[in-house]
């Protein structure tokens, strides 16, 4: 009798025992995650904790019909992209689709956090998101876009493709908390609905 109450007593020390170490981890568990998800912050792959340019991108993006986008689809860039990938974005590139011209791009290590939607072939349509963290230089990311911009205003494209006249005529740079946000597509409004939702 003796010897069942004393085992009675370690089974009820080992289940409390037990509560307590789940207990612990379930306490723990979310400090782990926050402290990946901060060492992830240092190289600009993830968000600090709010929205990536790359998901604002492909909200604007889904605000448009099939019909409304280039036939041959676009091209995808994004900070975070495995850089074997062809989402990846390098300097020289960078630098073709920004100036035109396929050298280095001098601000390329201020594109910490960023999405380019740019269409495949001659076409106008195209969305570009960058999103500025703490201490970074507005005026120097949204010269970027500025140039992307000038850039397709100088190009051919519209040799081949006049019914897009409109589409860069209307094209324009948002400025929304610390997003910029290249927008050139045939309704813009739709892009502005988005970003306001979203970065508001």
């Amino acid at each position: 009798m003796k010897k069942m109450k004393k085992m009675k007593k370690m089974i009820n020390r080992g289940k409390i025992a037990a509560a307590l170490l789940f207990g612990l981890l379930l306490f723990a568990m979310p400090g782990l995650f926050s402290c990946k998800e901060a060492s992830d912050n240092k190289n600009g792959t993830v968000a600090d904790g709010g929205l990536l340019a790359k998901e604002l991108a492909d909200a604007i993006l889904a605000a448009y019909d099939q019909a409304d986008l280039p036939e041959a689809g676009f091209e995808h860039f994004y900070s975070g992209a495995d850089d074997t990938g062809e989402e990846f974005l390098d300097s020289k590139y960078a630098g073709f689709l920004i100036n035109g011209a396929y050298s280095e791009l001098e601000e390329y290590e201020s594109l910490k956090n960023f999405a380019f939607y740019v269409p495949i072939g001659r076409y106008m349509f195209e969305i570009d998101v960058i999103k500025a963290g703490a201490g970074d230089d507005m005026g120097e990311l949204k010269a970027v876009l500025e140039k992307r911009l000038q850039n397709k205003k100088s190009s051919d494209i519209l040799t081949y493709q006049a019914a897009d006249a409109p589409i860069i005529d209307n094209a324009k740079i948002v400025t929304s908390g610390n997003f910029l946000i290249l927008v050139a597509t045939q309704d813009n409004s739709k892009a502005d609905k988005i970003i306001a939702e979203m970065t508001e």
